[in-house]
C-alpha cells in the first residue's frame, strides 16, 4: 500500500503544480503575443524543437541509471547507489558540454532553417541562449533522479513548479517593461540553474551519503550492462525526439516562420495537457520500478491493466476536449486570425491520442528494463515520419507535417511496442491488449462525436465557450462511466484512489 500512497501523493503534487504552471505559461504566452511579433513566436517554437534534437546527447543515460537504481534502493544497498550516482554525475556533465558543442557547430547554419521576410536581430545569440538553457539542466539535475527513484517525486515537482512560476512572473514583468526577448530568455537560464541547485541541496539533506567522499565504482560487468542499455535506449531516444520535435522545423522550412508561430499556439495547448497527464506517469514511475524489482509477473500484469485503463480514460477525455474546444479557445485567446482548419485540428488531436496511449507501454518498458529487444522500432518510425512529412508538407502544406506523424505511428509504434513488451516482459499474448485498444479508441470516437454534436448547439461567444467546456467535462466522462463503470479495472482504480483519500482525510481530522 506504500506504493499506492506514494503514487497518489506524487500525482497530487505533480498535477497541482502543473495546473499552476499551465496558468502561468498561458499568461506568459498571452503577454508574448501582445508584446512581440509572430516571428518571435515561430523562432521560439523552432528553436525549442531543435534543442529537443540536441537532447539526443542524453542517449538514454537517465533512464538506464534510474532503472539500475530500483533494485539497490529496494535492498538499501548504499554502496551500489553511490557508485551509480557517481557514474550518473560524470555522464551528465559530459552531456552538458556535448550540447554546447553541438550548438556551436550548428550556429553558422541556424538562419537557414528560418523562412521569413522580416529581419530578426540577434538570431544566433537567441539560439545560443536556448542551448545554454538546455545544457545547464545536465550540469546539476542528476541528484533529483534519486529522489524520484525513491518514490518521492512530489518533492522534485514542488521545486520545479515553484521556480517555474517564479520564472514566468519575472519574465512577464521584464517583457512588458523592456520588450527585450534576449533578456527574457536569459532569466529562464538563471531560473533553471536555481531550480537544479535547490534540488541538489534537498537530495543532499535527504541522503547525506551523497556528500561523503565517493570512492565507490561499479564492476566491469555492471558498467557493461548499463552501457548496453544506454546503447539500446539511444535508438528509442532518437526516434522519440525526431517524431516529437520535427513538426515545427518542417513547417518553418516549407511554410514559413509565421505559420510555425501559429502552430506553436496549438502545440503549446496540446503539449501542456500532455505534460499534465505525464505527471501521473512521472509520479508512479518509482512505484512501478519497485513493483518490477520485487513482485511476480502476474502482479505486474494486473497493475499494468489498471494503468492502461486509467491512461485511456485520461487521454480519451482530453482528446474529446481538445477536438471540441481547441479552435474556440484559440479564437478567444489568440484571435480568429490565428486559427487552423478543423481538418488540421483533427490530425493534431489524433496524434495527441496516439502518442498518449503509448505512455503505459513506455513506462513499463523502462521500469522492466526491456531496452534491447525493440531498439530499432523508433528509428524505423522516425525515418517514416521525416520522409512522409517532407513529401506531404511540400505537397499539402501544414497538414502534411501532421500526416507524417500519424502515418509513422500507425505503421510502427502503435503495434510494435506492445508486441515487444508482451513477448519479453509479460510473456503472454498481446491480442487482449489490441482488443482493448480498439475498444478504447471506438469509445473515444463515440464520445467525441456526441460531445461535438451537443456542443455545436451553442454559439461561438465566450459564454458559448463556457457552456461547451461544461459539456466536455460531463458528456465524455458520463459515456465512459456508462461503458466501463462495472468493469474490474474501474472498480479497482476507484477503490485505490478513494482508499488513499479517506486515509488522508481521517489523518487530517485526527490531527485537528
Amino acid at each position: 500500500m506504500n506504493r499506492s500512497k506514494n503514487s497518489i501523493r506524487n500525482i497530487l503534487f505533480g498535477v497541482g503544480g502543473q495546473i499552476l504552471n499551465i496558468l502561468m505559461s498561458f499568461a506568459y504566452r498571452t503577454v508574448f503575443m501582445h508584446t512581440l511579433s509572430d516571428e518571435y513566436l515561430g523562432i521560439n517554437g523552432v528553436f525549442t524543437n531543435i534543442l529537443m534534437v540536441f537532447s539526443l546527447a542524453d542517449l538514454g543515460v537517465g533512464t538506464a541509471i534510474i532503472f539500475a537504481l530500483y533494485k539497490p534502493i529496494a535492498e538499501n544497498d548504499v554502496k551500489k547507489i553511490k557508485a551509480l550516482m557517481k557514474m550518473y554525475a560524470r555522464a551528465y556533465i559530459l552531456i552538458g558540454f556535448i550540447i554546447i558543442g553541438m550548438g556551436l557547430v550548428c550556429l553558422p547554419f541556424i538562419e537557414h532553417l528560418i523562412k521569413t521576410d522580416v529581419v530578426i536581430p540577434h538570431v544566433k545569440l537567441i539560439f545560443m541562449i536556448f542551448v545554454l538553457n538546455t545544457a545547464s539542466t545536465y550540469f546539476f539535475a542528476y541528484k533529483g533522479t534519486l529522489i524520484t527513484a525513491n518514490q518521492k517525486h512530489y518533492i522534485v515537482s514542488s521545486v520545479v513548479y515553484g521556480t517555474s512560476v517564479l520564472c514566468y512572473a519575472v519574465q512577464m514583468v521584464v517583457m512588458v517593461l523592456t520588450k527585450n526577448y534576449l533578456l527574457t530568455l536569459s532569466i529562464q537560464v538563471g531560473t533553471n540553474i536555481l531550480q537544479n541547485l535547490i534540488t541538489m541541496r534537498i537530495a543532499d539533506k535527504m541522503y547525506p551519503y551523497l556528500k561523503e567522499k565517493n570512492d565507490e565504482e561499479l564492476s566491469l560487468r555492471e558498467r557493461r550492462r548499463i552501457f548496453r542499455n544506454m546503447g539500446s535506449l539511444m535508438f528509442y531516444r532518437t526516434g522519440q525526439v525526431i517524431i516529437n520535435g520535427t513538426d515545427s522545423i518542417i513547417i518553418s522550412k516549407f511554410q514559413g516562420i509565421v505559420e510555425a508561430g501559429i502552430y506553436s499556439n496549438y502545440s503549446l495547448v496540446t503539449t501542456t495537457i500532455k505534460n499534465l497527464m505525464l505527471q501521473v506517469f512521472n509520479a508512479i514511475t518509482g512505484s512501478i520500478g519497485n513493483l518490477a524489482a520485487v513482485e511476480s509477473e502476474k502482479r505486474k500484469y494486473e497493475v499494468y491493466n489498471l494503468i492502461y485503463f486509467g491512461n485511456f480514460w485520461m487521454f480519451g477525455f482530453c482528446s474529446v476536449c481538445l477536438f471540441v474546444l481547441l479552435n474556440p479557445f484559440i479564437t478567444i485567446w489568440a484571435g480568429p486570425d490565428r486559427l487552423l482548419t478543423m481538418t488540421q485540428v483533427f490530425f493534431i488531436v489524433l496524434n495527441f491520442y496516439l502518442i498518449g496511449m503509448r505512455n503505459v507501454n513506455l513506462t513499463f518498458r523502462d521500469t522492466m528494463g526491456i531496452f534491447r529487444e525493440g531498439r530499432f522500432i523508433p528509428i524505423i518510425s522516425a525515418i517514416v515520419n521525416v520522409g512522409v512529412s517532407i513529401f506531404t508538407a511540400s505537397q499539402w502544406g501544414l497538414i502534411g507535417a501532421f500526416i507524417g506523424t500519424t502515418v509513422s505511428m500507425l505503421t510502427t509504434l502503435v503495434w510494435m511496442e506492445p508486441v515487444i513488451l508482451f513477448r519479453y516482459g509479460f510473456q503472454r499474448s498481446v491480442w487482449p491488449y489490441f482488443a482493448k485498444y480498439l475498444l478504447y479508441f471506438a469509445s473515444t470516437v463515440l464520445a467525441t462525436a456526441l460531445t461535438w454534436m451537443i456542443a455545436g448547439l451553442l454559439p461561438g461567444s465566450f459564454l458559448g465557450f463556457v457552456g461547451k467546456l461544461f459539456i466536455c467535462l460531463v458528456v465524455p466522462n458520463l459515456i465512459f462511466l456508462l461503458l466501463y463503470g462495472r468493469t474490474r479495472e474501474f472498480r479497482e482504480v476507484y477503490s485505490r484512489v478513494m482508499g488513499v483519500v479517506r486515509r488522508k482525510f481521517r489523518g487530517k481530522r485526527g490531527n485537528a
